[in-house]
């Protein structure tokens, strides 16, 4: 899945939201914990509860303020979520991906797999609003 927008916040404050793991259940559609012992940095090991699955996820990408992705995994599924962040007069311009294996079988349903696109498109929205909105800078 792939999803853009424009934000009108700095990327700093675009990125202090999307690695502020244990407030993703706040404004990530689906999430219903996430929890980061060691806080985030690359190869850092979190936990995430996702539509009632439990994951295991590791921090693949991270520089600062223009990139952050993670791998997440169950026995039944995995998920690789990756974002980019493009300074974009009057803010940052976001570039969102998922690749998921399984996710919209196992765990919503062939019959839903549509409603699991509107939940990314929702995420981006979101965000939008929780960084315009002003929260946390980097």
């Amino acid at each position: 899945m792939h999803g853009e927008t424009v934000i009108a916040a700095s990327p700093e404050r675009v990125y202090a939201h999307l690695v502020d793991v244990p407030r993703w259940p706040d404004w990530v559609p689906g999430v219903q914990r996430a929890h980061a012992p060691n806080g985030i940095r690359l190869g850092a090991a979190f936990e995430i509860e996702m539509y009632g699955v439990q994951l295991e996820a590791v921090v693949s990408e991270y520089e600062r303020n223009t990139r952050f992705g993670w791998v997440g995994s169950s026995p039944d599924m995995s998920i690789y979520q990756a974002w980019a962040l493009v300074p974009f007069p009057p803010g940052t311009q976001v570039i969102a991906r998922n690749v998921e294996r399984e996710l919209t079988t196992v765990v919503v349903g062939a019959s839903q797999v549509e409603e699991f696109f509107y939940a990314h498109q929702d995420t981006l929205l979101r965000l939008k609003q929780l960084a315009e909105a002003g929260g946390p800078a980097a």
